[in-house]
């Protein structure tokens, strides 16, 4: 069992994902996993799913700082554009 967590979300809305990765995650780290979302019908109506691809083992990674960079990235994308 872990939590699954969108960088973007807000802890105290979390819900459940039922996730599927191929491999062992060691419970002690943090990673970042990329994959595919999907809907499935459950008893309790519809399910999201994760199908995970990529895992990135984060440890070192300083999540405040990494989101300031996508913000960045994001300015530059929104400036290069006009």
């Amino acid at each position: 069992m872990a939590i699954v967590q969108d960088i973007y979300d807000d802890v105290d809305k979390a819900g459940k994902l039922i996730v599927t990765v191929e491999g062992t995650l060691n419970e002690t780290e943090k990673y970042i996993l990329i994959g595919n979302v999907t809907e499935k019908e459950g008893s309790k109506g519809k399910e999201l799913r994760l199908s995970v691809t990529l895992a990135y083992n984060i440890n070192d990674l300083d999540i405040k700082t990494y989101k300031e960079v996508l913000e960045l990235d994001s300015q530059v994308e929104k400036t290069l554009s006009k």
